[in-house]
């Protein structure tokens, strides 16, 4: 019994049918060569371009498009055929014969030979001059925007990028030539991995700062979702913000440098009043955490008035910074802290220091002083001495627990200054305790 599919009518027949199909639709089909050239079109062919089969085999695709157009194409499709991968969706404007623009979205997958070696690309075109000039518009848009945009899907390859990001991937190391986050940066893509687990919970990714290649960049990555709503990629705006980053950096350089002269005084470089009264209130934070005494000294140069009176005010200047050099070099430890408290005080703020070790700080820096041997007609001794009163913070446990640090801080300083009264009352020249 002969079998009806076997038949020469029959084959005959499903040729004729499939060739129908091949020529006869909306939906143009194609094969080109390994080096893009048609080896075979179907009819619709002349309905899409308004050229017959016959001239377009042996041309390609490029041969059609506008000369930008051709350039921006092919290296999209240069791109595909070094992958050898199958594309879709790759939307092209075309002239026609009769010089008019019709845009195709083209599709195709690759074809091989017995060897596996790249033999050209099968495929489709599909007419979508209605909506393609909308899609054409938005990959300009996307295109020459100024601001790096690119795709990564979940195996961290790059599948979209703008020129843009091309720019910025083109900073990288000459050796690198990956297409893929994991090598050209693999500390971002560690954060993507991150990012792609937080899209699966439907959680808001959040923007990023990110450093590469000695560049500043605000990074928003948004996920993209299939039609079935699984994440299957990232689409990720770059930012350069290299700029606003030197600035605000420039910015806050110098406002370290006004916040140092807004603590120090001018004339000698030490801490002023201001900055200094704010440092004892935090010493005595932690003399109280830790229950460590805390010692204070409160100096002032004898008859500076007169000095002033007699030499001038240049000469009081200089005797001024000459003190401050002597104070400072008087071997005091580095978290001990000295500043110019007044005209002529000066107030030294020793941690984790009893009184018997706030005396023998005082009378080495009295002593200092006593070394420069600075002339002083209205001194009794005839050269440029200094008081000393010395002030500490023993028994933090005694002291209430709600009471202020500031007024601790006061107290503390009004104890020294009492102490230096008395040094005054005393002839002057000489360090005198608060327990006297």
């Amino acid at each position: 019994m002969t079998n009806e599919k076997t038949c020469p009518y029959f084959l005959e027949a499903d040729e004729r049918h499939l060739f129908e199909l091949l020529n006869h639709n909306s939906d143009w089909l194609w094969e080109v060569d390994a080096e893009g050239r048609y080896t075979w079109v179907s009819d619709v062919v002349n309905e899409l371009l308004g050229y017959p089969p016959e001239y377009v085999l042996g041309r390609t695709p490029f041969d059609f498009m506008l000369p930008e157009e051709a350039q921006r194409v092919g290296l999209a499709f240069a791109e595909i055929v070094t992958a050898k991968r199958a594309f879709s969706g790759l939307v092209n404007r075309n002239r026609r014969a009769d010089g008019s623009i019709v845009v195709l979205e083209t599709s195709g997958i690759p074809l091989f030979d017995e060897q596996g070696e790249l033999r050209g690309y099968r495929g489709i075109d599909r007419n979508i001059s209605t909506l393609g000039e909308r899609v054409l518009q938005l990959e300009t848009i996307y295109e020459t925007t100024p601001v790096a945009l690119c795709m990564i899907d979940l195996s961290g390859r790059i599948v979209m990028s703008n020129k843009a990001m091309t720019r910025l991937l083109a900073s990288a190391p000459a050796d690198i030539g990956s297409h893929y986050f994991p090598d050209v940066m693999p500390e971002c893509w560690q954060q993507f991995l991150q990012d792609f687990t937080v899209a699966s919970s439907s959680a808001e990714i959040p923007s990023r700062e990110v450093i590469y290649s000695g560049r500043y960049y605000y990074t928003q990555p948004v996920p993209v979702y299939d039609a079935m709503e699984n994440v299957v990629g990232l689409s990720v705006t770059w930012v350069d913000i290299t700029a606003r980053r030197l600035a605000e950096e420039k910015l806050a350089s110098a406002n370290r440098v006004l916040q140092q002269f807004a603590q120090l005084d001018h004339l000698t470089g030490l801490f002023n009043r201001r900055h200094m009264d704010e440092f004892l209130v935090t010493q005595i934070a932690h003399a109280l955490e830790q229950g460590l005494p805390l010692s204070i000294c409160l100096a002032d140069i004898d008859f500076f008035k007169n000095f002033n009176d007699n030499q001038g005010h240049q000469s009081g200047d200089e005797c001024l910074r000459a003190v401050t050099k002597a104070l400072v070099s008087a071997s005091l430890r580095p978290e001990d802290n000295i500043s110019r408290y007044g005209g002529e005080e000066f107030l030294v703020i020793l941690p984790r220091t009893d009184m018997a070790g706030a005396l023998i700080v005082a009378e080495r820096l009295r002593e200092s002083i006593t070394a420069l041997h600075i002339p002083h007609i209205s001194s009794p001794t005839g050269f440029l001495t200094i008081s000393i009163g010395v002030a500490t913070l023993y028994d933090a446990k005694a002291l209430p627990d709600d009471r202020p640090l500031h007024s601790i801080a006061s107290e503390l300083i009004y104890q020294a200054d009492t102490a230096l009264y008395k040094a005054k009352k005393q002839g002057r020249n000489r360090v005198v305790s608060g327990e006297e």
